[in-house]
């Protein structure tokens, strides 16, 4: 009983250390995000913009719903979708639904960028 009671608790460890984690995003990041990726930023020439006043916290609320891929650099990247445009393609200038977050594994946000 007590060994099963055991197993018990550390299946749902396991569970638990492989959730993925909350996203957070810092002033660092979200100054970065907006100097990058919205059209009033300093260093958005060439890149796809986010449209003005578009929320980022909503759209990290979405991806946290995404699965997360490791990419090669160790960080996870997360793609959503939504049914509205929320900026354009810097190469094509196209509409873009989609959003890309980049986090560390604990869950930091990198950056985020409209696109795949």
């Amino acid at each position: 009983m007590l060994r099963r009671a055991f197993l018990a608790v550390l299946a749902l460890a396991a569970v638990a250390a492989a959730a993925p984690a909350g996203l957070t995003l810092s002033e660092r990041a979200e100054r970065h995000v907006r100097e990058s990726h919205f059209a009033e930023g300093r260093r958005s020439r060439g890149k796809s913009l986010f449209l003005p006043g578009t929320d980022l916290r909503e759209l990290l609320k979405a991806a946290e719903k995404a699965r997360p891929v490791r990419q090669k650099n160790g960080r996870d990247k997360r793609v959503t979708g939504g049914r509205e445009v929320i900026g354009t393609d810097g190469r094509t200038g196209e509409p873009v639904k989609t959003c890309v977050v980049i986090a560390e594994p604990d869950g930091r946000v990198v950056t985020m960028y409209p696109g795949r």
